[in-house]
């Protein structure tokens, strides 16, 4: 009992050390954002100045939250190596994006601030503001589970060492302190604090894998999973939880969607100094999409394996944690098995995965909605007083949307299924709206509006909506294949009427 009395103390102590470090750490970085405090350049895209190394850092950071860490633990926990295959697919899919440009070039040529306001400059205003809408709807809803899962994550990690810790004020704090650096100085404080997180974050989790693989080698991590999970946990074409339609689905979402499309990663294309600089950074970044993956599907891994072999953990540590078993498990080897010092570093690690996440979330969503509903609504777009308060005041009623929607939401769908479906609320229509806007002359408002309205069918995909419906038996990633399909024809035949309308109008003229 002393002993570990002794080792929760020590774990404290180490967490309030790395803490304040990190703390200071952070204020250092922000010594001189106060120089670049006018204008919405600055504001909204960190006056477009990123080198290549600083592009690829934030993109990291941003893309490489605890939320990540969770779910793609949750996924390795359940589904064993063949899980790796969602990070192989966000290789390619991103890798995809570098090597042609693939949306994020042409993006950046626009110099918008936003992406909706392209939308208005290919579109129109009406499809600007409504596009806005549907996207950050999307980003919103996405963000949800952020809070939630990183409380259990972290509380299961703290209390396995016996740390006595409220995650839940703890999270608070975060994302307290989240928002009050991002309303401070917009993305350029985003974009400082992330440089410094993906720098420690990558650390944190390189010792952590580093000092599990002594503990459990690579080979007995092979031979565990193939005598519990067989040839399901190696290869995902024949792992019942995934399959042919699942793999492709991952190509799009976690690569090329993940990438070009989805709003928090492609603003990074916006912010970055030279063009022909956005190739190189994502085509590089395509080694970290694919590590975000791995490296945590693989401490999920090393979870399982850790649970079923008695002599070093045991299945009776997981007892009592019921559904949550498979969210926990990776955590609850953390606390349990790392020295104080470590576990304690991880977890400021962690915290700071957490703030990168956060940071550039509620920004994205807060400036899309103040920028290009709000403005064009009430016509505020180009007043930085009002752009500015009303970003702020939107990133805090997002984080306060955060901590009510992690408390309520009861899906049945795990997490990165749940981001997946909810993101594609979006995605759906914006992938359509963006690459046929860049590459399709003949594209018009009606074929986007269209696109609009039949993109958002891929709520349907969300457990509730599932079963309300009746649609059990129907996949996930065959609901988000159909509304892509049901987005673009929409799209083209929406584009094709009105332009065969305004033919017979200029003809009868």
């Amino acid at each position: 009992m002393t002993g570990g009395i002794a080792v929760a103390n020590s774990t404290l102590t180490f967490l309030a050390l790395f803490s304040l470090a990190y703390v200071a750490a952070i204020l250092f970085a922000h010594r001189g954002t106060a120089r670049h405090a006018s204008g919405l350049t600055e504001f909204f895209v960190s006056g477009r100045d990123l080198g290549l190394g600083t592009a690829i850092a934030t993109l990291g950071a941003t893309e490489i939250g605890l939320i990540t860490i969770a779910y793609n633990a949750q996924k390795g926990f359940n589904e064993g190596f063949s899980a790796f295959h969602i990070g192989l697919a966000a290789l390619v899919g991103c890798a995809f994006v570098g090597a042609l440009g693939f949306v994020v070039k042409p993006i950046r040529r626009t110099g918008v601030l936003t992406l909706p306001e392209y939308y208005e400059q290919r579109y129109g205003r009406d499809i600007r503001v409504f596009g806005a809408i549907v996207m950050a709807m999307g980003g919103i809803l996405n963000m949800g589970l952020f809070l939630k899962v990183a409380s259990v994550f972290l509380a299961a990690m703290l209390a396995a060492n016996g740390a006595d810790v409220n995650v839940n004020i703890l999270m608070i704090t975060l994302i307290g302190v989240s928002v009050l650096y991002t309303c401070y100085g917009g993305m350029r404080s985003v974009i400082i604090t992330d440089v410094f997180q993906f720098f420690l974050l990558a650390a944190g989790l390189l010792f952590a894998v580093i000092f599990l693989t002594r503990l459990i080698p690579l080979d007995q991590a092979v031979a565990v999973v193939k005598e519990h999970k067989g040839i399901g946990g190696f290869d995902p074409f024949a792992n019942e939880s995934f399959g042919l339609s699942y793999v492709l689905w991952m190509i799009l979402v976690a690569g090329v969607v993940s990438a070009a499309i989805w709003p928090t990663a492609l603003s990074r294309a916006l912010c970055i100094e030279k063009e022909e600089t956005v190739q190189r950074a994502y085509l590089i970044s395509s080694v970290i999409f694919l590590s975000r993956m791995i490296i945590p599907a693989f401490l999920g891994v090393l979870a399982f394996c850790y649970f079923n072999i008695p002599a070093i953990g045991g299945s009776e540590l997981l007892s009592g944690h019921g559904s949550d078993a498979d969210l926990v498990a990776t955590p609850l080897m953390l606390g349990h098995a790392m020295p104080s010092w470590l576990l304690a570093f991880l977890a400021v690690a962690m915290f700071a995965s957490f703030m990168s996440t956060q940071d550039s979330y509620l920004f994205c969503w807060a400036s899309i909605l103040s920028r290009d509903v709000l403005g064009p609504v009430f016509g505020t777009v180009e007043n930085e007083k009002a752009q500015k308060w009303g970003t702020r005041t939107l990133i805090v009623v997002i984080a306060l949307y955060e901590l009510y929607w992690g408390l309520i939401y009861e899906g049945r769908e795990d997490i990165w299924d749940y981001l997946a479906v909810s993101g594609s609320i979006y995605f759906c229509s914006g992938i359509v709206l963006l690459a046929g806007g860049l590459y399709w002359k003949g594209a018009t408002r009606r074929g986007a509006l269209w696109a609009l309205i039949l993109g958002f069918s891929a709520v349907v995909a969300l457990s509730p909506i599932k079963t309300a419906l009746g649609l059990e038996a129907v996949s996930a990633p065959l609901i988000g294949f159909a509304a892509i399909g049901l987005s673009l024809v929409g799209f083209v035949v929406g584009s094709l009427t009105e332009r065969r309308i305004r033919g017979q109008e200029e003809g009868a003229a």
